[in-house]
C-alpha cells in the first residue's frame, strides 16, 4: 500500500510541477538553478524523448504515441502485479518510480498532446536536453532495477 500511494504522490508532484511551470515560464524564460548546468524553462514535447516522433502527422501522432504509452504501462502494471511478492525492495522501488514518471508523461500525452518540459540541461553554450521529473523517474527506477541486476547474489 506504502508502493501505490509514494507512486501516486510523486505523479501528483509531476503533474503540480508542470501546471506551476506552464502558468508561469514561457520558453524564453531561463531561470538559473546551478550556474552553466541547469536553468528552468518551459518546452513543450510533442514527441517522446528527445523530440523523437515529434513530427508524426497531427491526427495520427498524439494517440500513437499516448497508446504506445499506454500499452507500456499496462504491461508494466502486469508484470509487477505477477511478480510482486518475489520482487526485491530496490525493484519495488525501481518499478514505481518507472511507472510514477511513465504515467506523469502519458497525462500530458493523452490530455494535452504534448509533454511539459522544464529542465534544460548544458554545459555553458553546449546544449544537452530538456526534461521533467517524470522523465528523471524513470531514469532513477531504471538505474535502481540495472544497479540490482549487477549486484552479486549473497554468497558468491
Amino acid at each position: 500500500m506504502i508502493y501505490l500511494l509514494w507512486t501516486l504522490a510523486l505523479i501528483a508532484l509531476d503533474q503540480g510541477i508542470k501546471i506551476v511551470v506552464r502558468e508561469t515560464m514561457t520558453s524564453q524564460t531561463f531561470i538559473e538553478l546551478v550556474p552553466n548546468l541547469i536553468h528552468l524553462t518551459s518546452q513543450e514535447n510533442r514527441g517522446i524523448s528527445f523530440s523523437f516522433l515529434s513530427g508524426l502527422p497531427e491526427g495520427f501522432r498524439q494517440p500513437a504515441l499516448a497508446g504506445i504509452s499506454f500499452v507500456v504501462i499496462i504491461g508494466l502494471l502486469v508484470y509487477i502485479w505477477r511478480n510482486w511478492k518475489s520482487l526485491p525492495k530496490i525493484e519495488r522501488v525501481g518499478f514505481c518510480l518507472i511507472l510514477a514518471g511513465a504515467v506523469g508523461n502519458l497525462i500530458d500525452r493523452a490530455f494535452r498532446g504534448s509533454v511539459t518540459d522544464y529542465m534544460y540541461f548544458h554545459y555553458y553554450d553546449t546544449s544537452f536536453f530538456v526534461n521533467n521529473l517524470a522523465d528523471d523517474l524513470i531514469s532513477f527506477g531504471f538505474v535502481a532495477l540495472l544497479y540490482h541486476s549487477f549486484k552479486k547474489p549473497h554468497g558468491s
